[in-house]
């Protein structure tokens, strides 16, 4: 029965991804077709350097082979924090806001000036929460969250939370290929794939809850294993908690405490899928129940909420009209409603019109025009974040529209992302077969969830951008049994 079930899953997922994936290609603005045929030309080079090359690492010791990839990782991590320097940017939007508003809750823990805006957007309270975190910690050193030297250290955590992303990733594909090989495939794909790099300087919540999911996944492998009952225990809470942590920063995090519930009955007999998916839940909604008590306790002033504040149904809204993105004309609707009840039932009823308005086929054609957007951008919208260089050097020959360098990188980010979709569409039409619920199927199912979340959510390429590196983690375990056709673990 599980069988068939992950084989189902694992069916529709393919057919979905494909599906995107098919038209991502179809629908980019400038030649798909030719970005797709510069990603096949780098699965044949990934392909022949997997076969060739990497095989040979695999008759190195554990030890010489454990020293030469943290000299990799360290050398990588060095120059992903100098390339996040020169790509310094002047903090816009709401990453402005939030670090404007850092030197309030460490002044008296308590935002004076910018509480009205955690009470309309308090999914970026947690952001700010991590930040006021770790410029507390610099604040020994004489650093402070205002100036270059603010950016700079939030360009620091963030360098940080994608490297720690690119270790989980190699250590995963340890876990699961069991060989060397795999794990420099592993390292090798993320070093290739760009985004880490035009993001590392934007220390917003895309990034900064990157490592969350994939600690859930780390913990899941050590869970499947442990046959003591107490540290079983203790996994299911660590993984309850650091999904929490990672919903904290960026809500759509929370989809992994559902993969979590889905993944235990594929995997367990009922009985202990049961009982651990109640622990997990237990966890999740306690913590979540302590934080939203505490922000009501005077952390926060929710007198402002009926005045200023937005229902959750706004970002519902969005997401149910146009490309799913912000929209101008809904948002100023709402704040012409006196009180949050009536803006509420305007945008309800704006969301019911809005879906009924389609036919079968204008429905099916709005979600996939929303997720080639969302799950098809080589970029994952970075050049919003890169259009205000702090000090203009040799990368903003690139990164910058109109440069020289822009369009051939754009052009590079585009053909890897449809090598990456590509792999993961194979790795989903292979576990169709072979229909063994591990760690991969985990990582499948939350891709999936966070498909279906923001299908309905307002949605843009950068808010798929916190699973990359599980899309990464399917695409290398595929090109990795593609190339070396041996068994993959659990």
């Amino acid at each position: 029965m599980q069988k068939q079930l992950t084989r189902v899953f694992s069916v529709g997922f393919a057919l979905v991804w494909g599906w995107v994936w098919l038209n991502s290609i179809l629908r980019w603005q400038y030649n798909g077709l030719a970005a797709a045929a510069v990603g096949a030309a780098m699965f044949g080079v990934g392909f022949a350097i997997t076969r060739f090359v990497l095989c040979k690492l695999d008759e190195l010791p554990a030890k010489q082979f454990r020293i030469l990839m943290i000299a990799c990782l360290v050398i990588y991590g060095i120059g992903l924090g100098w390339l996040g320097f020169l790509l310094a940017e002047v903090p816009i939007m709401d990453m402005s806001t939030v670090l404007q508003s850092i030197p309030d809750f460490l002044d008296d823990g308590i935002p004076q000036v910018w509480g009205a805006y955690y009470v309309i957007c308090n999914n970026n309270l947690g952001l700010a929460l991590l930040l006021t975190g770790w410029y507390g910690l610099l604040s020994l050193f004489g650093i402070s969250p205002t100036g270059e030297a603010g950016i700079y250290a939030g360009i620091v955590l963030n360098v940080i939370a994608i490297f720690a992303s690119v270790v989980l990733v190699c250590v995963l594909a340890r876990r699961i290929l069991k060989h060397n090989s795999g794990v420099m495939l592993a390292f090798l794909c993320c070093v290739a794939f760009l985004p880490f790099v035009l993001w590392s300087p934007c220390f917003y919540s895309d990034t900064l809850s990157m490592p969350f999911a994939l600690l859930v996944l780390w913990a899941w492998t050590q869970y499947r294993k442990e046959r003591r009952f107490r540290v079983r225990l203790a996994l299911l809470a660590a993984m309850a908690l650091a999904a929490f942590v990672g919903y904290a920063i960026k809500g759509s995090i929370a989809v992994v405490v559902v993969a979590l519930v889905i993944q235990l009955f594929l995997e367990k007999k009922w009985k202990r899928a049961l009982w651990g998916s109640v622990v997990i839940v237990l966890v999740f909604v306690g913590c979540l129940t302590m934080y939203q008590t505490w922000q009501h306790s005077g952390l926060l002033d929710f007198s402002v909420q009926d005045a200023e504040g937005f229902p959750i149904e706004l970002w519902f809204a969005y997401g149910s009209t146009g490309d799913g993105d912000y929209s101008d004309a809904i948002c100023q609707a709402a704040k012409d409603l006196p009180d949050l009840e009536s803006r509420r039932q305007m945008l309800r009823t704006l969301i019911w019109e809005n879906y009924n308005s389609y036919t079968p086929a204008s429905f099916v054609e709005f979600l996939t025009r929303k997720a080639a957007i969302t799950w098809g951008d080589g970029l994952y919208d970075a050049q919003e974040f890169l259009a205000t260089p702090l000090k203009a050097n040799w990368t903003h020959r690139f990164i910058l529209q109109g440069q020289a360098g822009y369009m051939p990188m754009v052009y590079y980010c585009q053909a890897y992302q449809y090598m990456i979709m590509g792999l993961v569409c194979s790795g989903a039409i292979g576990a169709v077969r072979r229909a063994k619920p591990g760690t991969l199927t985990l990582g499948r199912i939350i891709v999936f969830g966070v498909m279906l979340f923001l299908s309905v959510w307002e949605t843009k390429a950068r808010y798929s951008l916190n699973v990359t590196p599980i899309l990464l983690l399917l695409a290398v375990a595929e090109l990795w049994r593609l190339a070396q056709p041996r068994k993959i673990g659990k």
